[in-house]
């Protein structure tokens, strides 16, 4: 259970959108007033605290880092990609301008943004995030984060995220109503050197891809279904995904329809 509230001496428009996020998410919104976080957590008996700022959104959770949107890896992985250099997703997805992605777990959004960036104005990117929070949070950052590259912030603007669970939206979705659909779950065992991961621990669903998720996304792709799992993942082997690439930490893994 959450709360939401304001910095300290917000503006008013920054405590109208803290009570609208809390009335979106159905929690309690709260005066921050002088109250740190510690007094916060145990008056009102929550695991975290979501905070609206000027800069932004944020969420505090006692014993995990403080956690906000960024783009992450996706402008640096764009820059090369624009160079030239090869991006694994894109080359795995064989992603071309004008497709229409279904990525069943949007997470940051990294994915997400390197998918709409390359399919461009054409294409279309859905974006399915089963928790509520961390839909709120991500939605927003996208629709307001400025990378300093007009580009890419068209990129993120586009992105239809939704707080949907993939299970049941691809049982629900028509078939070869897109030309890609992509899963990159919470790996099984986190990435220790990752930050960004360590940030979204809290935030995100654990739970395991299963099998008849996978055999509607066959149905409901056109061209490609890719998963990402870390390297000599078993999950590969029992989804039925066949890996076409492996980098030190991570592996692609796709089927074909």
């Amino acid at each position: 259970m959450i709360v939401v509230t304001t910095s300290h001496e917000p503006s008013t428009k920054e405590k109208e959108k803290a009570v609208a996020i809390a009335d979106s998410l159905s929690v309690l919104y709260v005066d921050r007033d002088r109250a740190s976080l510690d007094k916060m957590y145990k008056q009102y008996e929550v695991d975290g605290v979501l905070i609206v700022t000027k800069q932004g959104l944020r969420y505090e959770s006692s014993g995990y880092p403080s956690f906000f949107f960024h783009p992450n890896l996706s402008v640096v992985r764009l820059k090369q990609w624009s160079k030239g250099e090869n991006d694994a997703m894109v080359r795995a997805a064989n992603l071309l301008e004008g497709d229409q992605v279904l990525d069943c777990t949007l997470g940051m959004g990294a994915d997400a943004i390197v998918s709409s960036f390359v399919t461009g104005a054409s294409g279309r990117v859905v974006g399915l995030e089963s928790e509520p929070l961390l839909a709120c949070m991500v939605a927003e950052g996208l629709k307001n984060y400025c990378s300093g590259r007009p580009a890419v912030d068209e990129a993120m603007r586009r992105i239809e995220v939704m707080n949907c669970n993939y299970r049941s939206y691809l049982a629900k979705s028509r078939s070869n109503s897109f030309d890609v659909v992509v899963f990159d779950p919470m790996f099984r065992k986190t990435v220790y050197g990752s930050k960004a991961m360590q940030m979204l621990k809290p935030l995100a669903n654990p739970t395991a891809v299963d099998e008849e998720s996978v055999a509607h996304a066959v149905r409901v792709a056109r061209r490609r279904v890719l998963l990402k799992e870390r390297k000599n993942s078993s999950e590969f082997a029992r989804l039925g995904f066949k890996v076409i690439h492996q980098s030190s930490s991570y592996a692609w893994g796709v089927i074909d329809p």
